[in-house]
């Protein structure tokens, strides 16, 4: 630990000491220090508070379910909805009924899209979303996020239908990022509870990836696909994938979205041999990374001369990243114990969109990268391999 974080430290805790359950006050106190007075290192500095944070944030947990104060509940609702960055996950832990619901509605206006939260100046994101798959596992709150999602798409389709003349916008359809959320969410449950909801994510994705969709719903679509690989596979459903494929590949091959249903649809089949094929077909050459990882996630260690040999010659700062990893995963025998080990969501969770928006890369492959060579994440994300 550094000399300031020491020094922090100490002067939080003789400033609680001296405020003894004022957990606002000690919060805006965490905050107010300024990285630019020790170090210049924003990101560590950031973890560091908010590290600080959250030892308090759990304290004050831990008086309200033992006091079960009115007045501590109410503070800590605010400073989880507002002084720390839309923290819903604190609000589900203090056990609430009415913070719950306070969540339930936050996640209910998500629904209705990003036009919806700019035109109300809502600051309500999807984490309302993913909250909700938290509190899934408190009884008094799981059959009321069951039927949330459950209906959560019907909601999503239908609000966008009804209010496609409104916030400006040009399509009766919902925005593909708001699916996206609403799929991810529902898959963040463990593996044993998110089964119940394999057919409702299907239909996002089969929803999502029509071709009269828009292109930003469907850049989501892949991202949905590869969620599919979370649950079980059916015959209908990789016929569905293959259909896509078939329809999709030959005009837009550029496109990741293609790419990540064909991964999609690798996994679920077991396919590595289609897999390899494709990474060693030259018209390929171009976009290699989807089957890169479906040859590590299968564990296909026939594939790993030919790997090795491609990473030789691979220009690309991003994609050489991700033969290397593949290339250790089947050299070592990595085994894949959890969905969540899988080497595909090494790979980003972000649209290219949002990512030309501004949201910071979540690309580890770009991350190591970045740490050996001064490249622009926007671009290698943005440009399919």
């Amino acid at each position: 630990m550094k000399n300031f974080q020491i020094k922090i430290e100490q002067e939080i805790t003789d400033f609680a000491s001296k405020h003894p359950n004022e957990y606002k006050t000690i919060i805006d106190k965490i905050t107010s220090y300024n990285r630019s007075d020790y170090t210049d290192d924003f990101y560590s500095f950031q973890v560091f508070k908010n590290q600080i944070k959250e030892i308090y944030l759990n304290q004050a947990l831990e008086d309200y379910h033992i006091s079960k104060n009115e007045n501590l509940r109410n503070e800590i609702i605010a400073i989880a909805d507002y002084m720390i960055d839309r923290r819903y996950d604190v609000m589900i832990a203090l056990d609430d009924e009415e913070a719950f619901n306070k969540v339930l509605g936050y996640a209910t206006d998500c629904l209705k899209g990003e036009d919806f939260l700019y035109f109300q100046q809502l600051y309500v994101n999807e984490q309302s979303l993913f909250a909700l798959a938290k509190a899934y596992y408190n009884p008094k709150f799981k059959q009321a996020v069951i039927l949330f999602f459950e209906t959560s798409f019907d909601y999503v389709k239908n609000y966008a239908k009804e209010n496609d003349n409104h916030y400006n916008s040009s399509s009766a359809d919902p925005d593909g990022s708001t699916l996206l959320e609403l799929a991810q969410a529902i898959s963040s449950l463990k593996e044993e509870d998110r089964e119940q909801f394999s057919n409702l994510v299907f239909e996002i994705y089969a929803f999502s990836s029509n071709e009269k969709r828009s292109y930003g719903m469907n850049q989501a679509s892949g991202f949905i696909a590869l969620l599919l690989t979370l649950y079980s596979a059916t015959i209908d459903k990789i016929t569905f994938l293959n259909d896509t494929i078939a329809k999709k590949l030959k005009h837009y091959k550029e496109n990741i979205y293609v790419h990540q249903i064909l991964y999609a649809k690798w996994y679920l089949e077991k396919n590595h041999t289609e897999a390899l094929a494709y990474l060693q077909n030259d018209e390929n050459a171009g976009w290699p990374t989807f089957a890169i990882l479906a040859l590590a996630d299968l564990g296909w260690q026939e594939a790993l001369p030919f790997l090795i040999e491609k990473q030789k010659g691979e220009k690309n700062p991003v994609v050489w990243e991700v033969y290397q990893e593949a290339i250790h995963r089947l050299s070592t025998k990595y085994q894949i114990a959890n969905n969540e080990d899988r080497m595909i969501w090494l790979n980003g969770n972000l649209t290219p969109t949002q990512r030309a928006l501004g949201a910071e890369s979540d690309n580890v492959f770009v991350k190591r990268a970045q740490q050996k060579l001064a490249i622009d994440a926007t671009v290698y994300e943005t440009d399919e391999e």
